[in-house]
């Protein structure tokens, strides 16, 4: 009552305040729709732009490391939950990524996130089991998931070993009952916030996440629960925020390693001296950080080498940190007094009165309230620093390219001795320091052949076996009335439709007819649907869609309620004798 009677008198006043507060609007930055349509600022005849060609689409014959994974694990897993597991069975240890909770964040799609459905972002963090006889995936600083339930859809923000770049890519539909789609984004839209083409990350003490105990508090009390939330934990610390944020300073140096090593090299021919001296330096500072000094004969001349090719503009180290913004307080520059008002009375879930359902993401996100430009991340970001010929933080960023284990590699064949591998280095042929992209995997296997091994081989390189890449915005396949086509998409679609192994997307194509046929052709449906004759034996296994998937479940009520989608399902392909 007290409070109430405060109000009431105080309301000339209150209001007053809040109509100045709304007036006095910081101004906004650019909007995303403008952003895509600007040219990148490196020029388009760099090396780097046609080594890395900045398309929606991979390069040919590669893929990302998350194509690689549901390809290795033969679909993509549903819930959430269960693709965070999947991601911490590659930890020698099974430790969970990091997980983090943003209910009202900057992203694209934040219209669809809100207290009660936050945003999951995840980083990976995995360390696969050392000695293997293959060279094992770097998941640290390289891989990077954004769900938000609300949208039904997951962000992906994934390195291409083979191409040099982060790919950026979607999963669409994914919610209970759905058909998802893996695809890749249109690139033009993704860099207008990760400008430097990499993971991009709020600084301390990061206030929009579940790392702080207000935002902590407003989730659980808006979902009536202070669980985790499809497999993320509300109970984060700071240190897990700190953690997220070093692997996206990891990620973001990436991108500038690889300007480098070919715009600060420069084409074949001269290029080639200067990219051997810069590999045998890093190379030199990976064995042994504290013996290496930035001087001497070896380091002049990598500087002489940069300065022939070194672009006169210089090479800029893109910001990737974006300004921490309290959601709370910090309100969108378009921000009314209705909503301050409601914001003091509401648990946060006020933001729900946004979203934006549309299909069109980029309007949805177009329809929401603009940030300060201080804050936005479609804001240009200055770069953290740019990088001279006289430099050596190409040395240093190559040498972050490769993982510990692999230095451990080195040591055991060069018998713990540097000039066995600097002369190993030396062996490699011309077409080893061409202008390609850095590719620590290559170097690797040739540096394994130059000191007198067989190479190892690596999971997750080029394409083969893979079938052919989505991009977004590809109309889902329109099914007419009654068509068998229906009961394939209820049960079958999601593993078999889209998958980034080509061996299992035997129900791609794009029409009704082309589907049919591809699937007419595969004689093996008829056995993974026998259920008369493989239900409860030790063949059960083999029974397609498989145990405890939700399409299972749902084919298995359809089974019990005398539904005959199996019989039509199985119809469709034919028999060994029909003619």
């Amino acid at each position: 009552m007290r409070l109430s009677t405060h109000i009431l008198f105080s309301a000339p006043l209150f209001f007053a305040v809040a109509a100045l507060t709304a007036c006095d609007s910081a101004p906004t930055g650019p909007s995303l729709t403008e952003l895509a349509t600007t040219q990148s600022d490196v020029s388009s005849d760099a090396v780097s732009i046609k080594a890395i060609p900045p398309t929606d689409l991979p390069p040919e014959g590669s893929r990302s490391l998350f194509d690689h994974i549901i390809k290795e694990n033969g679909a993509l897993p549903y819930p959430f939950e269960q693709l965070i597991d999947l991601v911490a069975s590659y930890d020698a240890g099974e430790r969970a990524p990091l997980t983090l909770l943003i209910p009202d964040g900057r992203s694209l799609l934040k219209g669809q996130a809100d207290f009660v459905q936050p945003r999951i972002v995840v980083a990976a963090n995995a360390e696969p089991a050392a000695g293997g006889a293959e060279l094992t995936p770097i998941f640290k600083g390289r891989l990077f998931l954004g769900f938000v339930e609300g949208a039904d859809e997951i962000e992906i923000i994934s390195y291409n070993e083979a191409a040099g770049r982060f790919e950026f890519q979607l999963v669409k539909d994914y919610r209970e009952g759905g058909v998802p789609r893996l695809v890749y984004a249109k690139r033009a839209i993704c860099i207008t916030c990760h400008a430097g083409n990499g993971p991009i990350f709020p600084t301390r003490p990061w206030e929009e996440t579940s790392a702080q105990p207000a935002i902590q508090q407003a989730i659980a009390e808006a979902r009536d629960s202070a669980g985790p939330y499809h497999g993320a934990r509300l109970d984060n610390k700071l240190a897990d925020a700190e953690a997220f944020d070093a692997l996206t300073d990891k990620g973001n140096l990436i991108p500038v390693a690889q300007r480098l090593w070919l715009d600060g090299c420069g084409a074949s021919g001269a290029g080639n001296l200067c990219r051997q001296q810069m590999l045998s330096l890093a190379l030199r500072y990976m064995w042994d950080p504290a013996a290496f000094t930035p001087q001497g004969p070896e380091i002049t001349r990598l500087r002489e080498l940069q300065a022939v090719s070194w672009p006169e503009a210089g090479i800029a180290l893109d910001n990737g940190d974006l300004l921490n913004r309290n959601p709370f307080t910090d309100h969108p520059a378009d921000y009314n007094w209705i909503d301050w008002v409601t914001s003091w009375f509401g648990d946060g879930r006020h933001v729900a009165s946004r979203r934006q359902m549309d299909q069109d993401t980029v309007a949805a996100f177009e329809a929401q309230p603009r940030l300060r430009a201080d804050v936005d991340p479609l804001t240009p970001r200055l770069p953290r620093k740019t990088i001279t010929s006289s430099d050596l933080d190409a040395v240093y960023a190559l040498a972050q390219m490769f993982s510990s284990e692999d230095r451990k590699r080195l040591e055991v064949l060069s018998e713990y001795r540097f000039e066995v591998l600097s002369a190993a280095l030396d062996k490699l042929p011309e077409e080893a320091w061409e202008a390609r992209p850095f590719s620590r995997v290559r170097f690797l296997q040739r540096l394994h052949v130059a000191l007198g091994v067989q190479a190892p081989g690596f999971c997750c390189s080029d394409s083969e076996g893979m079938s052919a890449p989505l991009v977004a915005g590809a109309p889902p396949l329109k099914i007419s009335e009654g068509s068998v086509l229906t009961h394939f998409r209820t049960y079958c679609f999601a593993c078999h439709r889209g998958n980034p192994s080509a061996k299992l997307d035997f129900m791609n194509g794009e029409s009704e007819e082309e589907v049919l046929t591809r699937i007419q052709e595969v004689q093996k449906i008829r056995d993974v649907l026998d259920y008369e004759r493989y239900q409860g034996t030790d063949k059960a296994p083999r029974l397609m869609p498989p145990a405890n998937s939700y399409q299972r479940r749902l084919l298995d009520e359809a089974r019990q309620a005398g539904e005959g989608h199996v019989q039509e399902m199985t119809d469709t392909i034919p028999g060994l004798f029909d003619f």
